[in-house]
């Protein structure tokens, strides 16, 4: 099992300012090199600073082989915390709070721990790849936005 990591990942927690109100949105893009990405990798897209609330996310990916069903979406404490089990068809997708669409491109929080999740301590959104017998093909993209606001700023934010 190998971590691989998104150049935002690499350039690590960017300096946020707990200003009351105001929403952060980091994003990351990968692209496989070669077909390195295998069933039990994890994938680090997006860090996130400790005392981020999760708002809402955005994950794309290119089409994928057909045996590369059940990628989750979380983080270092809870790999399925935002998606388990959702199948990388070659669709954007947006996770936040109220939707009843769960068409191709628009979802709940399929995993309703990740909403609102505070991060306690700094991590990242991980994209963790099938244990079933997966190899994730050359030039394949995926993408992450992550909307957030930092803790503590608004007294009725806790």
């Amino acid at each position: 099992m190998t971590t691989h990591k998104s150049d935002a990942v690499t350039s690590g927690i960017m300096p946020d300012h707990a200003r009351a109100g105001v929403v952060f949105c980091r994003s990351a893009e990968y692209t496989t090199a070669d077909d390195s990405l295998v069933s039990g990798d994890t994938l680090q897209l997006v860090p996130v600073p400790s005392g981020a609330k999760i708002l809402a996310l955005t994950f794309y990916t290119d089409a994928l082989p057909a045996n590369t069903t059940g990628c989750d979406l979380g983080w270092g404490g809870d790999p399925n915390g935002f998606l388990q089990s959702m199948t990388c068809t070659g669709q954007k997708m947006h996770f936040y709070p109220g939707s009843a669409n769960t068409g191709d491109t628009q979802t709940y929080f399929g995993n309703s721990v990740g909403f609102l999740h505070t991060f306690t301590a700094d991590d990242t959104i991980d994209l963790s790849i099938p244990t079933a017998d997966t190899k994730i093909p050359t030039d394949i993209t995926f993408k992450l936005a992550v909307w957030y606001k930092m803790t503590g700023t608004i007294a009725d934010e806790t």
